[in-house]
C-alpha cells in the first residue's frame, strides 16, 4: 500500500506543478506572477524575468516528477532535482507569506492560505526522502 500511496502522491504533485507552471506562463497576472514581480522590485530590478523563471522551474519540476514515475531517471539526478524543488517551494512560501504579508489580512485567513502550501512542502519532503 505504501508504494501505491507514494505513486499517487508523486503523480498528484507532478500534475499540480505542471498545471501551475503552464498557468504561470500563460497568465501573467496570476498571483504567482505578481510574487515574481515583487521579488524583482525587492532587488531593484525592473524586468519581469523572475515570474517566467519560476513558472518554467515549476513546469520542469512537474515533468521530472512525472518522468521519474514511468522511466528510469538516475537516482542521484532525481535526488538533486527533488532537493532543488523542495528548496524552491520553501523559498516561495517564505517570500509569499512570511516576508511580505505576515498575518495579513488577519491570522486565520492567512493560516488558511499558507496551510495548503505547507502541505505541498510536506509532500515534497516525503517524496524526496522516498527517492533517497
Amino acid at each position: 500500500k505504501s508504494v501505491d500511496s507514494m505513486f499517487f502522491l508523486q503523480l498528484s504533485l507532478s500534475l499540480m506543478f505542471i498545471a501551475i507552471g503552464i498557468v504561470g506562463l500563460t497568465d501573467y497576472n496570476s498571483d504567482f506572477a505578481q510574487i515574481g514581480r515583487s521579488v524583482n522590485n525587492l532587488f531593484g530590478k525592473s524586468n519581469d524575468i523572475v515570474p517566467v523563471l519560476f513558472a518554467v522551474l515549476q513546469l520542469v519540476a512537474g515533468v521530472l516528477l512525472l518522468l521519474s514515475l514511468f522511466s528510469g531517471l538516475p537516482g542521484r539526478f532525481l535526488s538533486i532535482a527533488m532537493l532543488v524543488i523542495f528548496i524552491f517551494w520553501a523559498v516561495r512560501i517564505a517570500m509569499s507569506f512570511f516576508l511580505n504579508n505576515l498575518f495579513e489580512p488577519d491570522f486565520i485567513p492567512w493560516l488558511a492560505e499558507v496551510s495548503p502550501h505547507l502541505v505541498i512542502l510536506s509532500a515534497l519532503w516525503i517524496v524526496t526522502r522516498a527517492k533517497n
